[in-house]
């Protein structure tokens, strides 16, 4: 790790990955005078061509050393079904990153701006602003299981959920240390959510966690099944402050958390590693948007090797633009992450948002981040 700048990798995927990645970099040079330290980028090749050229289905130790000398990772966004099996980068890079870096954290906050309006009648940005602790690493993304009988009547899939009390603890914690400096509401709170009365085995140890947690003094430990949650994400979402959740019911819970913060255009995602030991990756969560890239056929399939400008000019940076300010935080770069998240917020305020073209965005963004104060 050098001490004269931080060192980030950033692999800026395929699609609008790189779309996003580069609106990002033009920030990154708009607030470069307000940052500690300057930042250094190293682009990393890893997207479909890389897999399909070296022939590989996952990132292999070479890749995974190189990673390894960054301070951070900012990935844009990956997936191009045209030239490569959907799932296969999925596998291949963010859940190979996230469990060989230790990545046990997916922090996701679900915060409407104010001033945006929500899909959820009578409710404003006073009542939406809580954060999801993913746990990354384990549950039922471990990819553990096996196919019996195959082929036949008898066909049976067996997908594995693998919940560990040190995997939940660890969690809880971070996720309580995010509650305690939120200093939201009287209390902080942290819910536990499961779903304890079918996953009866995968259970014990959220429920070992949840207990001990109900007895510190210093923080008011709830618990909700999943189902229960993603119903009281719509109908109170006031009333949560830091939720902590297995990996699959985060990956659902968060992508409602991204409609009721005024779309998936302003959803963020670390995924973090709280020791150091390992680079932490940050990452907008809306995809690589290739019906925005590619001429679709007449049941709007993408074409193969067709590229649209024009429908470029309708992605929205500020998920990516408010992932790099999460990763500004991260590094303990805050003034630099508020002025970002400031310039982002006003994008999606303008009264024109929709309709205006994203070079505009950019360009309104950069403006934004020079002027501040």
């Amino acid at each position: 790790m050098t001490e004269n700048y931080h060192n980030v990798a950033m692999i800026k995927g395929d699609l609008n990955g790189v779309t996003v990645s580069d609106a990002v970099l033009e920030v990154d040079s708009a607030v470069s005078p307000k940052l500690v330290k300057p930042i250094k980028f190293t682009q990393k090749p890893y997207n479909a061509d890389y897999f399909l050229e070296n022939d590989i289905t996952e990132l292999g130790q070479k890749e995974l050393d190189e990673l390894k000398q960054y301070d951070q990772i900012f990935l844009g966004a990956i997936g191009d079904d045209t030239k490569i099996k959907r799932g296969t980068l999925e596998l291949g890079i963010l859940l190979k990153i996230r469990q060989e870096f230790d990545q046990y954290v997916g922090l996701r906050p679900v915060v409407l701006p104010e001033g945006v309006e929500s899909p959820i009648k009578g409710k404003d940005h006073r009542h939406i602003n809580f954060e999801i602790c993913r746990e990354n690493s384990e549950g039922l993304y471990v990819a553990v299981g096996r196919v019996d009988n195959e082929g036949t009547d008898e066909e049976v899939g067996i997908q594995e959920m693998h919940c560990s009390y040190k995997g939940v603890k660890r969690l809880a914690e971070f996720a309580a240390e995010r509650a305690i400096a939120r200093q939201k509401g009287d209390k902080p709170t942290l819910h536990f959510v499961f779903k304890t009365n079918v996953l009866t085995y995968a259970a014990v140890p959220w429920q070992r966690v949840f207990k001990e947690f109900q007895e510190r003094e210093d923080i008011e430990a709830r618990y909700m099944h999943i189902d229960n949650f993603m119903m009281q994400m719509v109908s109170k979402p006031e009333q949560f402050d830091v939720v902590i959740t297995e990996n699959m019911f985060g990956d659902l819970s968060t992508d409602l958390g991204a409609v009721i913060q005024g779309g998936i255009g302003t959803a963020v995602s670390g995924n973090i590693n709280p020791t150091g030991e390992y680079p932490s990756m940050f990452e907008p969560i809306h995809g690589t948007a290739p019906d925005l890239w590619f001429e679709l056929d007449e049941n709007e399939v993408p074409i193969p090797g067709t590229f649209v400008e024009e429908k470029v000019q309708l992605i929205r940076p500020e998920a990516a633009l408010l992932s790099y300010a999460m990763m500004l935080e991260q590094m303990g770069e805050l003034k630099a992450a508020e002025v970002v998240k400031a310039a982002a917020l006003a994008n999606v305020k303008d009264s024109d948002y929709k309709t205006k073209k994203l070079d505009d965005l950019i360009e309104q963004a950069c403006v934004s981040v020079k002027e501040a104060a």
